[in-house]
């Protein structure tokens, strides 16, 4: 898990992200669409469409997490990065952000839990700040599914993961200060 980037794996990486889901490429096991609304300024939204390949394992989730608590944000977005693709996030007229990170938690009522994670900052129509792009490296995806199927999420667009050094739980700040909702999510298993 503590290789260190290689050339390959960035070009490679940065084409995959860059492609929108190609129709001889991977299936998706299930994919999501949701309407994301933006909390700031306009509040404008746009249509978001998820598709995952597979869930991430048990030995990712802990050794990402080890990695985040032993040696900070940085190194754990560049082992993220060493991944294999897990799915994609893409919106109307955008290419697709590649995702190397879904797990999903089952939860004591019947529902469950996802999360998401891409190696760089989401971005729904706006630019990302350059600064804001180094320091918050991640895009953070969350939806919580009641046991009847209602779904509801958030996007933190530009995030930076630590370890909450009280609870020892993953916490993840927002550069943007407000999430972007996920509304009307709709899950489709393939």
């Amino acid at each position: 898990m503590r290789k260190r980037l290689t050339v390959l794996p960035l070009i490679l990486g940065f084409l995959i992200s860059l492609a929108a889901p190609a129709a001889e490429g991977p299936k998706p096991i299930v994919v999501y669409t949701a309407w994301a609304l933006n909390m700031l300024g306009g509040g404008g939204g746009t249509n978001v469409t998820i598709g995952i390949y597979r869930w991430s394992s048990d030995a990712e989730r802990i050794a990402l997490t080890d990695v985040l608590r032993t040696d900070g944000n940085a190194q754990m977005v560049a082992d993220l990065s060493q991944l294999p693709q897990v799915g994609y996030i893409y919106t109307q007229g955008t290419l697709a952000y590649a995702l190397y990170y879904a797990y999903e938690t089952p939860l004591p009522d019947g529902g469950k839990k996802i999360v998401m994670a891409t190696n760089r900052p989401i971005s729904f129509g706006g630019a990302v700040s350059p600064g804001a792009q180094q320091k918050y490296d991640l895009g953070i995806l969350e939806m919580h599914f009641s046991k009847d199927g209602k779904a509801e999420g958030k996007v933190i667009g530009q995030g930076m993961a630590s370890i909450d050094k009280k609870t020892g739980k993953v916490e993840v700040q927002n550069y943007m200060g407000q999430p972007t909702r996920l509304l009307q999510i709709k899950e489709e298993k393939q």
